[in-house]
């Protein structure tokens, strides 16, 4: 029998008896389990909606509980920043804007906030405005006028730090002077701040206090936080406050988008009433509807519910300030309410009501379109299994002739190309698999070669960037210098250098290192980028803050659209960089900062300083930091988060305790000597497992006296 024959007989067998097994099989499967998957992805879908719920509300939760505290923080240094301006001399020049300049648009020279959180209002970013009740002239308040209108730049600043969060900035003073910003119009005639409820709050309770209220001049439902001003002897100086939208403390936005319309989010406490506890609605975004006016108090509420049992468990949750996830009717809906708590310091918490349907939703359309799909599936697999069977049958017959035909020819082609020929090229017959075979077969001897090509490219490419990095540290009197990067591919984005300059009488080196977000070969493009802005950027007469900002504003030119940036530590060692008569002066741009280790009393020193990474804001101004220089044994650490973010293979990062273990113990070794210990000891913590970011490490070591 030829074998051609007896392929064929052999792939029936092989085909036929499996297909019509498995099929059936298949078949009778294929209904029993889509309905138990339907069963269960229900259940699973329900359960999974639950907890996103509950999750969700505490995200929201923990956001609101972020921005009370940064609420309460800002209105603090609001009213440290006016007591200083109250207890000083009246600042002169300074500009004074009473509301009634407003009335026919902003004053000259004062520009319009395009920012405003209330584009129906008139104001502007560039100036408080003043407002005095009826009966109060001018001349008599206009000396703390000029002082509270210093505080434009720390209202500037809270502005910019809240951001979504900030409607309005207020100073009372008990003589009815009322500072306001930003700038804006006159308020209502009747308008006075010692009779709002934020003001004799804040002085009756003594401290930081939270109101629901209506704003006078926009109209919008706030949420006010204020506190007393006081003097160092704890006298009372005013009232200092901040108003954040409802809506920004609520996001109902954010949870609608996920479950629809319906959702409703609202701040509540618990309440003891006649028949037990109750849940009382502090606010929410219906109660500007119901308090249309500025100087209507904004009453809480009481929650109800035909649900009585849900209710009272939820107002014990509510007062136990414990989390809950409880189903509950509300106006004839049923629905679900999550309940989250804030911070200790208040009793309120954040309810959120999501109705019931717009949670299962999901689960019953999930059940339907399974079963759905198992019905489809089910009749796909029959005429699969007729079609199957024919088709295996002709397959089988002309298969057995095409197979045996070009593999003859494949496997001399590949011997020749076992013998070096990347020439060898396999003959294509028809389009079955064995074509794909002598396709691919054919692809990959040049795709052999241009691996070979891109091996050497990159191999260029190392070689490349080694050179770029210093060949030697500088030779400084009294000092040991000693810098070293270690890729995590062929090239990285870790960079460190040394720039001298003959010109310069009072520096002696300045040492840099930086890290490119990233690595291989686009992190070292971008670090080769930085460093050449860096090096043809350098004036001997400039300070390294002044560097970087010219470095920035070009890096900003050319990547502003790459999402990419350096992190970047400028060290300039003065006078030699030793003490008493040198010094260390520096910038950080976003880098971790440098450490100052000294043996003698076994402390580390933290070379801080603000500044953001290099390529984000192009018009950033970077500040210079400066210390005494170094004394003999102590020694300056300069390294990459390749060191302390290092894993090992129980996913433990190496961290910063690990690397300063290391610098103790090898306080009396050379430079280089401490860069092997801190580069073995990483590689024994990783225990084989490859990096995944670049290390640079640069140690400048005071020598001991002789």
């Amino acid at each position: 029998m030829r074998i051609r024959t007896k392929f064929l007989i052999i792939l029936l067998c092989l085909v036929l008896p499996p297909l019509l097994a498995t099929s059936y099989l298949a078949l009778r499967e294929a209904r029993q389990l889509g309905h138990d998957l339907a069963d269960r992805e229900a259940f699973s879908f329900k359960r999974s909606a639950e907890r996103e719920l509950a999750l969700m509300v505490d995200l929201i939760g923990e956001d609101i509980n972020d921005n009370r505290q940064m609420q309460e923080l800002s209105v603090t240094l609001l009213a440290k920043a006016t007591e200083r301006a109250l207890t000083t001399p009246v600042p002169a020049g300074m500009a004074v804007y009473f509301d009634d300049a407003f009335e026919k648009g902003l004053p000259e020279g004062v520009r319009r906030w395009a920012g405003s959180n209330s584009p129906s209002v008139v104001a502007t970013a560039d100036a408080l405005s003043m407002h005095l009740p009826e009966g109060v002239p001018q001349a008599s308040v206009f000396g703390d006028a000029r002082r509270l209108a210093s505080l434009l730049p720390t209202m500037n600043m809270l502005r910019e730090k809240l951001a979504d969060t900030f409607l309005w900035a207020y100073v009372a003073l008990p003589n009815g002077l009322l500072a306001t910003y930003p700038g804006h119009g006159k308020l209502p005639t009747a308008y006075d701040a010692r009779v709002r409820e934020w003001y004799k709050a804040a002085l009756r309770e003594g401290g930081v206090v939270w109101r629901i209220l209506v704003d006078a001049s926009t109209k919008r439902l706030t949420a006010t936080v204020s506190m007393p001003i006081r003097d160092d002897k704890g006298r009372i100086l005013g009232v200092a406050g901040l108003d954040a939208p409802i809506e920004a403390m609520l996001p109902e936005s954010d949870l609608s988008k996920r479950w629809g319309s319906g959702v409703r989010a609202l701040v509540v406490v618990s309440e003891e009433a006649a028949a037990g506890k109750r849940i009382m609605v502090l606010g929410d975004r219906e109660f500007l509807a119901q308090n249309p006016g500025w100087n209507t108090p904004v009453l809480a509420t009481a929650l109800k519910s035909d649900d009585t049992e849900n209710l009272a468990k939820l107002a014990t949750a509510v007062d136990a300030r414990h989390s809950a996830l409880i189903a509950l009717t509300l106006d004839g809906v049923p629905s679900f309410a999550a309940y989250r708590p804030f911070l200790s310091t208040t009793s309120a918490g954040l309810l959120v009501v999501v109705p019931r349907n717009a949670v299962l939703a999901q689960a019953e359309s999930a059940e339907s379109s399974i079963l759905d799909r198992t019905k489809s599936m089910i009749i796909v697999v029959a005429a699969f299994t007729l079609v199957a069977i024919v088709a295996a049958v002709i397959l089988a017959i002309f298969g057995s002739r095409a197979v045996t035909r070009p593999v003859t020819a494949l496997c001399r082609t590949v011997e020749q190309l076992a013998q070096g020929d990347l020439s060898a090229r396999a003959p294509v017959i028809g389009r079955d698999e064995l074509a794909g075979l002598a396709l691919a077969f054919n692809g990959m001897a040049p795709k052999l070669s241009e691996r070979l090509r891109l091996k050497q490219d990159m191999m260029l490419a190392m070689e490349v960037q080694q050179n770029l990095l210093p060949k030697a540290p500088p030779k400084l009197p009294g000092l040991d210098i000693a810098g070293a990067t270690f890729f995590c591919d062929e090239t990285g984005g870790d960079y460190y250098d040394y720039l001298q300059f003959a010109q310069r009488t009072t520096v002696d080196c300045d040492v840099v290192l930086g890290d490119v977000t990233g690595h291989g070969i686009s992190a070292a493009l971008f670090m080769a980028t930085g460093r050449a802005l860096l090096r043809g950027g350098a004036d001997p007469a400039a300070g390294p803050a002044e560097l970087l900002n010219l470095v920035n504003a070009l890096l900003c030119q050319d990547t502003g659209d790459s999402g990419r940036f350096i992190t970047l530590f400028f060290l300039r060692l003065e006078n030699g960089g030793l003490a008493p008569g040198g010094r260390l002066t520096w910038t950080r741009a976003g880098h971790d900062p440098a450490l100052v280790y000294d043996p003698v009393a076994d402390s580390f020193e933290e070379l801080m300083g603000p500044g953001i990474p290099l390529g984000v804001v192009p018009d950033f101004a970077y500040d210079e930091q400066s210390r005494p220089g170094l004394k003999p044994g102590q020694f300056l650490v300069m390294g990459t988060d390749g060191i302390w973010e290092a894993r090992n293979p129980d996913g433990e990062m190496y961290g910063k305790d690990r690397f300063r273990d290391v610098l103790r113990r090898q306080a009396d070794a050379p430079a280089e000597a401490i860069i092997a210990a801190v580069y073995g000891d990483v590689t024994r913590f990783q225990a084989g497992l490859p990096r995944e970011d670049d290390i640079t490490l640069v140690i400048v070591r005071a020598l001991s006296a002789a």
